[in-house]
């Protein structure tokens, strides 16, 4: 018997465990392991120190330490030394807590033998992946990558070279695939592209043996149909990680990923699906983890049907006949699986920061005949929000009525946080599959920007669906966490993996400025924030989508739409409004200095005795 949620309740409780160091930041005693840590950093012993630590542990988010280190002068080499021992030491740390874990599962046999072995097989999988990792980021990112940025200053050069040498993997039809599961290795001054199995031939062979391990226990053990489809995934995801030949790699990972659309379990599995980090070859990252479906009231049939409609009000709306493009976005939504769940156990590139939401996998094909799959974490962002103290950045910039604004929902209307969440990370994930086909990476990708205007797309599609199934309760919620979220997505940036986000936030503030929510001036942020202003954004949003949405069905370089908002000043791109570029340049220097203190106010700890009282 499985008991899977009475699993989802274990790993909540063990994750609330792990939140609880945050209290540290009331105390002048850390403890040994802290102090270790510490130590490894070689920064100050200060909170701000220990809040970085703590975010480095607990979130996994690396961006705090490394401003700290930046902060204190420290070189680009010596921090990336640093980077590397603190993923040994968190590597270390979630090894142990994940087979704990596991060990709990089993004494309290909470679910079958078929699962319980899944679960050990994976974390036996994880731990090759975690030793994997390293190597992956030592050549793909800090050695290929920074040849190329050397050789190329122009991205656009850089892809023209990659595209005229072929270094690229093809799809079985023989078209570029726009990621890759292969190294650049350059011998003289000629480079050549070669499948993971081939380059990191120790990690392939540890993990095939851990696959095949696994394997045969489950084939011994397997009765029904999800359990079937889980050993069938298995076998061709590892066909996939030992594929040697460059034509066959892609064709692998195709099949690997429509057995994993057949896996319909309440425990999933996640595996390399994405690309961060690696602006040239689109090197997918070493992903792996389970995630738990979690309890959620979340209305999915309902959503999808608001969805659909939306999609279909823009595609009439802007007038552009493509019955192949409607018809591939509608079978996706009808086809998408959506999971609210919990990340469980997770390994590799996750170690480096887990995801809010996702949506899978990004192959096209296999999306067009197989649907996606979404995973929403509601419950785990929640109590990961509560968790995080305030930050004194939010209070230099907001006034304190709209940040009380947040905090209240957040700490007392958890109905409408998690309404809130459902708009606009639900709905960013789904507006990830809006006026999107086979073929619209590859043609819209052609100056490798394709990414800095897709995560503008997707959320706001997810807000386009809001606009026209709107709630009156949930405008201002909507409209608040928008402001708040695109004002602190500035923070990333110069944080390479995640500088899509960063423009995402540009254009959002472009148009907030323009539509006069924001206004900055003698170094103040005023905000407009009511149900005039809301409209304003509102109607600025929906011209822009409109616009974005002709430029997605006519597959359009991404660039073109990016330029409109922001161009490129030395290597960061910085927005052409003026008013919304000084605030930037601002709210930039401000996160530079400051960006990692805590609000020492007392408002955090008055929230947290309210919410208890």
């Amino acid at each position: 018997m499985n008991n899977f949620k009475e699993l989802a309740k274990l790993v909540k409780n063990r994750k609330e465990n792990i939140n609880f160091f945050y209290d540290l930041l009331d105390s002048e005693q850390w403890g040994e392991y802290f102090e270790r840590l510490l130590t490894l950093s070689e920064l100050k012993r200060d909170k701000t120190t220990l809040l970085a630590i703590l975010r480095r542990l607990v979130d996994l988010k690396e961006e705090n330490l490394i401003q700290e280190w930046k902060k204190n002068n420290f070189k680009e080499e010596k921090i990336t030394k640093l980077k590397h021992k603190f993923y040994e030491e968190i590597r270390k740390f979630y090894e142990r807590e994940h087979q704990e874990l596991i060990y709990e599962i089993k004494e309290r046999k909470i679910v079958n033998d078929f699962y319980q072995v899944l679960i050990q097989g994976v974390h036996n999988i994880g731990l090759v992946i975690n030793a994997f990792e390293v190597s992956w980021t030592k050549e793909i990112i800090e050695k290929n990558n920074k040849i190329l940025a050397t050789q190329f200053p122009n991205l656009n050069d850089a892809m023209e070279f990659l595209r005229k040498n072929q270094l690229y993997q093809t799809t079985p039809k023989g078209d570029i695939c726009e990621r890759s599961y292969g190294v650049l290795v350059r011998i003289g001054n000629m480079w050549k592209f070669v499948p993971y199995a081939r380059f990191f031939e120790d990690e392939i062979l540890k993990l095939e043996f851990a696959f095949d391990d696994m394997i045969d226990k489950l084939k011994q053990i397997a009765k029904n149909e999800d359990e079937l489809a889980y050993i069938e995934y298995f076998q061709k995801l590892k066909l996939a990680f030992c594929e040697k030949e460059e034509e066959k790699v892609i064709g692998a990972w195709q099949e690997a990923e429509f057995a994993w659309m057949k896996v319909k379990s309440p425990l999933q599995v996640g595996h390399p699906l994405e690309y961060y980090e690696d602006n040239y070859t689109h090197a997918v990252a070493l992903e792996w983890d389970i995630r738990i479906e979690d309890e959620s009231d979340f209305d999915a049939l309902k959503f999808s049907k608001d969805i659909k409609q939306s999609f279909m009000r823009v595609y009439e709306n802007i007038g552009i006949q493509d019955e192949q493009l409607k018809n591939e976005v509608l079978h996706n939504i009808d086809k998408t699986q959506l999971y609210v769940c919990a990340p469980m156990i997770y390994y590799g590139a996750e170690l480096k920061g887990l995801f809010s939401a996702q949506v899978v996998p990004n192959d096209e094909f296999v999306s067009s005949i197989a649907g996606k799959k979404i995973f929403a974490f509601l419950n785990f962002v929640y109590e990961n929000a509560k968790t995080k103290p305030f930050m004194r950045i939010a209070s230099e910039i907001f006034n304190k009525d709209f940040l009380d604004y947040g905090r209240d929902i957040l700490f007392f209307k958890e109905k409408i946080w998690k309404r809130v969440y459902e708009v606009s990370t639900i709905g960013h994930e789904f507006g990830h599959i809006f006026f999107i086909a086979k073929d619209s990476e590859k043609l819209m990708n052609q100056s490798g920007f394709f990414k800095n205007i897709e995560e503008y797309k997707a959320t706001s599609g997810g807000l386009v669906n809001f606009f026209y199934h709107e709630q009156e309760d949930l405008k201002l919620p909507v409209f608040h966490e928008l402001i708040k979220r695109a004002v602190s997505l500035i923070a990333w940036q110069r944080v390479e993996e995640v500088k899509p986000y960063y423009t995402e936030g540009l254009i959002h503030l472009s148009l907030l400025f323009q539509s006069g929510v924001l206004k900055f001036e003698n170094n103040r942020l005023n905000v407009n924030f009511n149900l005039e202003y809301y409209e304003n954004f509102k109607d600025a949003t929906l011209k822009n989508y409109h616009d974005l949405a002709k430029h997605y069905a006519l597959k359009l370089d991404a660039k073109e739409f990016l330029n409109r908002f922001c161009a490129l000043e030395n290597d960061i791109f910085m927005p052409l409004y003026p008013e919304c570029k000084e605030f930037v340049q601002f709210y930039y220097d401000l996160y530079e200095k400051i960006g990692n203190e805590i609000d020492n106010s007392g408002e955090f700890e008055r929230y947290k005795m309210q919410k208890k009282s």
